[in-house]
C-alpha cells in the first residue's frame, strides 16, 4: 500500500467554507444570464429579479446542508468544487443533450423522460468522481452522499432557475411572479431531493461490505432519483391542479421523510464518536476532558466560544483543526471495525494520530485554557480496542 498524502484537507475554515458557495453564486450569475440568453430570454428586468430571489432561496437549501454536515465537516474545495460540477458542467451537459434528443423525441417525452435521465446522471456523475483517488477517503457515508448530491444539486438549480424564472417574466409579471412562488417557494428543494436519493445509494454503498448491495444500492438511488424527476416534470403537463397534486401528496412527504431520515444519520455519526471516544483515551490519544468536551456539537461549540473569548478567533481555528481530526479518527476507526475502510486505512490511520497530537501541540495553550466547568457529557469508561 501507498501511505496517503499528509496533505490537510482544509476543513478547519468554515466561515470560508459557508461563504465561498454564496459568493460563487454571485459569480454565476453571469453563467445564468448565458444560459438565460441561449433559451431565449431578452427581458432584462427578467433576469434582475431572478439572479437575487434565486440567490437567496439556494442560500437557505445550502445553509441546510451545511447544518447536516456539522460532525465531520467536508473540504470546503469538494464542497465548492460540487457546487461548481452542477452549476456549469452538469447544465452544459444537460443542455446539449437535452436540446439534440428534442429534435428526435419531441419535446414531451424530452421533458417527461429524457430530461430527468440525462440531468440526474449529469449530477450523479460527481459522485462517482468522488469516488476516485484520494478523494475516495472523504466520501465515507450517507451523509456525505446526501452533502456532495445536495451541493451539486443546488448549483444546477441556481442556473436553470434564473434562467425559467427570467423566461417567465417575458410572458408578463404575473406569470414571472408565479414561477418565483412556484420555483423558489414551494420547491427549492426540487433537484437536491431527486438527486439526494442517489447520493444515499452511494453512501450506502461504500459504508457496507462489499457485495450485491455495492452496484445495487446505486443503482436503485439513481433509478429513485429519475423517477421522482419524471414524475415531478409530468406534474406539469397536467396543469396547476396535477402540479399540486403531485406536490402534496408525493413530494412533500417524501422531502419530510428525508429530513427525518437525514437527522436519524446525523444522530449516527454523534453515536459513532460517542462509541471510539473510550478508546482514544485509553490509547491516550485524547484526555477524559477532551473527548468530554468533544462528545456533543453543542459541547464543541462552546469550547470554541470559550477559546475564542479567551485567546482569539486564531486560536479558536486551531481548536476546530483538533476537533475535526479527532472526528476523522473515530470515523475511520468505526469504518475500519466494520471492515469497510477505505484503501490504506492503516497508514491514513498513523497518519491522523500523529496529526492528533501536532494539532494539540499548535492549541495547546487553547485546548486547556478551558472553562472552569466541568464537560457538558463525561467519555464513557475505556474499552480494550485495538489500534488499527
Amino acid at each position: 500500500m501507498t501511505a496517503p498524502s499528509s496533505r490537510r484537507p482544509g476543513r478547519s475554515r468554515r466561515a470560508a467554507a459557508t461563504g465561498a458557495p454564496i459568493g460563487v453564486l454571485i459569480g454565476l450569475s453571469v453563467l445564468a444570464a448565458a444560459f438565460a440568453l441561449l433559451i431565449g430570454v431578452d427581458n432584462p428586468t427578467g433576469l434582475l429579479v431572478a439572479v437575487p430571489c434565486t440567490a437567496v432561496s439556494m442560500g437557505v437549501v445550502l445553509a441546510g446542508f451545511f447544518w447536516l454536515d456539522r460532525w465531520e465537516p467536508e473540504p470546503s474545495r469538494l464542497l465548492l468544487l460540487a457546487f461548481l460540477w452542477g452549476a456549469t458542467v452538469a447544465v452544459v451537459v444537460s443542455l446539449v443533450l437535452e436540446l439534440a434528443s428534442s429534435e428526435v423525441l419531441g419535446r414531451g417525452v424530452v421533458l417527461v423522460v429524457a430530461a430527468p435521465l440525462i440531468e440526474e446522471a449529469a449530477k450523479g456523475a460527481f459522485l462517482l468522481l468522488m469516488l476516485t483517488g484520494a478523494r475516495r477517503r472523504e466520501f465515507d457515508g450517507v451523509v456525505d452522499g446526501i452533502v456532495y448530491a445536495g451541493f451539486t444539486a443546488v448549483g444546477f438549480a441556481f442556473i436553470e432557475d434564473i434562467g425559467y424564472i427570467a423566461q417567465s417574466f417575458g410572458e408578463g409579471t404575473d406569470v414571472g411572479a408565479a414561477t418565483i412562488v412556484l420555483r423558489l417557494v414551494m420547491a427549492p428543494f426540487a433537484h437536491p431531493l431527486f438527486t439526494a436519493m442517489t447520493g444515499i445509494g452511494i453512501g450506502i454503498a461504500v459504508s457496507r461490505p462489499r457485495g450485491t448491495v455495492t452496484w445495487a444500492a446505486p443503482l436503485a438511488g439513481f433509478a429513485l432519483a429519475v423517477g421522482l424527476h419524471a414524475l415531478w416534470n409530468a406534474s406539469v403537463t397536467f396543469g396547476l391542479a396535477g402540479y399540486l397534486l403531485v406536490y402534496f401528496l408525493v413530494m412533500v412527504p417524501i422531502f419530510v421523510f428525508a429530513v427525518f431520515w437525514a437527522r436519524s444519520q446525523r444522530r449516527r455519526e454523534r453515536d459513532i464518536i460517542a462509541r471510539q471516544l473510550p478508546a482514544m483515551v485509553y490509547y491516550h490519544w485524547l484526555t477524559p476532558m477532551e473527548a468530554g468536551w468533544l462528545a456533543s456539537i453543542a459541547a464543541r461549540r462552546a469550547w470554541r466560544k470559550a477559546v475564542a473569548a479567551r485567546s482569539g478567533r486564531g486560536a479558536a481555528r486551531l481548536l476546530t483543526d483538533f476537533q475535526t481530526t479527532a472526528t476523522e479518527l473515530a470515523f475511520l476507526r468505526d469504518r475500519s471495525e466494520r471492515g469497510v475502510a477505505p484503501a490504506g486505512a492503516y497508514y491514513l490511520h498513523a497518519e491522523l494520530v500523529e496529526r492528533l497530537a501536532r494539532d494539540r501541540a499548535a492549541a495547546q495553550a487553547p485546548l486547556y485554557r478551558q472553562p472552569a466547568v466541568a464537560p457538558p457529557l463525561a467519555p464513557m469508561a475505556p474499552r480494550q480496542v485495538g489500534a488499527r
